[in-house]
């Protein structure tokens, strides 16, 4: 089933972005590297523009635990400010390309806008024009983004369970209305949720968790449903947060995925036989997951701080040989490990970029607090290579780093 949705065009490929924008974009999604602006035109109907959504996903409150506190080392910044753009209202995500020279965002204003990188470092307003992709109201908004291995496409998991797949090099523009194609290949009509959509690191599998507890992956290439996986207990009908999964991560060789879930616990699957070897249970409500660069570590976010743990799979079931605990600032709402796989970066709801030292176990300085976020930070990621760290909040801001 293929779909049209107004957009601004890629044309005829992502890498046209650049070359093609001489030309002054529509100004209802013209946007500008600012400071201050928080505000950006919002869709309501396919065509139609209206006010900002300010929806965010419902909080949740879990039982405190008993890590040791860790205090904020004395040391310079570990993340340079290199630059900001604004996006709207609640940027939910955010996505390099994998060749490092676009970022996605999205956010309640149910836009996806995709950035030249280059152009928002050096603040080039004349090719910093976004593309600006308009989410159908079918799909709510979008919680979740990542690009196709080839960069061509865009998947998007939505507010209302949908999975739905942007073919970015076949766009139509028109004087007035420009329209992308995209395929509905998840079609829920549900309310209140937030889906994760990941790639694996070879780009052979695509997995999206659903609102009734359970994981879909793809063979991308094949463009087929492999299997759909369970938790321990089963699939839920999605009536109860606890049986939603809120994370998703693939080890950096693909042999395994893990998920977090709201009931405290992690499922691991390997990806060969898509056998379930182990649920880990975590005590705090897991709010994002993360395997370190080499997949030796799985990180997890919660309620007060963060958890690592030391993963190996023996005669088919998994086994925990070292396990850290180290608090943060307040709720870890998204975790990526740094290039080296020395330090662990996040955002927490209390506004903060963080980092923690692994070696040390302890909480680090990550960015002066004159360039926090004015609200919580929903998304951190890396590019490609390594050397760059957006994050975002629901400020309406994005913010890219410079790691060290």
């Amino acid at each position: 089933m293929i779909n049209r949705y107004s957009s601004i065009a890629l044309i005829p490929s992502i890498l046209s972005i650049v070359t093609a924008v001489s030309l002054t974009p529509p100004a209802a999604i013209a946007m500008e590297r600012t400071i201050n602006q928080t505000h950006a035109p919002a869709i309501a109907s396919d065509n139609a523009i209206a006010n900002p959504s300010s929806i965010l996903p419902a909080g949740l409150s879990f039982t405190p635990g008993n890590a040791s506190t860790h205090t904020l080392a004395q040391a310079p910044p570990i993340l340079d400010f290199a630059s900001q753009v604004t996006h709207g209202s609640n940027v939910n995500a955010i996505g390099f390309s994998n060749d490092g020279q676009y970022m996605a965002s999205t956010g309640g204003d149910r836009f996806i806008r995709i950035w030249n990188v280059n152009s928002v470092l050096v603040g080039d307003q004349d090719s910093l024009v976004p593309v600006a992709i308009a989410v159908p109201e079918s799909d709510g908004y979008v919680t979740s983004m990542a690009f196709s291995p080839d960069d061509r496409y865009l998947v998007t998991g939505t507010f209302k369970g949908n999975v739905r797949i942007w073919d970015l090099q076949n766009c139509n523009p028109d004087p007035e209305i420009h329209f992308c194609t995209s395929e509905l290949w998840l079609d829920r009509d549900y309310q209140g949720v937030a889906p994760v959509v990941r790639f694996s690191a070879d780009g052979r599998l695509l997995a999206a968790s659903n609102y009734d507890g359970t994981v879909v992956l793809w063979d991308w290439i094949g463009r087929q449903v492999l299997t759909v996986l369970e938790a321990e207990t089963g699939a839920h009908d999605g009536k109860e947060l606890h049986g939603r999964f809120s994370s998703l991560s693939f080890s950096p060789d693909g042999q395994f995925l893990a998920a977090g879930s709201h009931d405290t616990t992690i499922t691991v699957w390997e990806m060969e036989d898509f056998d379930r070897v182990g649920v880990i249970e975590t005590g705090h409500g897991v709010d994002s997951v993360a395997f370190s660069p080499d997949g030796k570590w799985l990180a997890n976010g919660n309620l007060y701080g963060v958890e690592l743990r030391s993963l190996r799979v023996s005669r088919g079931r998994l086994k925990v040989d070292d396990e850290m605990q180290m608090e943060g600032q307040g709720r870890v709402n998204a975790l990526t490990f740094g290039p080296s796989g020395k330090r662990l970066f996040g955002g927490d709801n209390h506004n903060h970029v963080l980092a923690w030292d692994l070696e040390e176990e302890e909480m680090l300085t990550a960015v002066p607090p004159q360039h926090q976020h004015d609200r919580p930070v929903l998304s951190v990621t890396f590019s490609p290579n390594r050397s760059l760290m957006a994050s975002s909040s629901t400020d309406g801001i994005i913010k890219l780093w410079q790691a060290y």
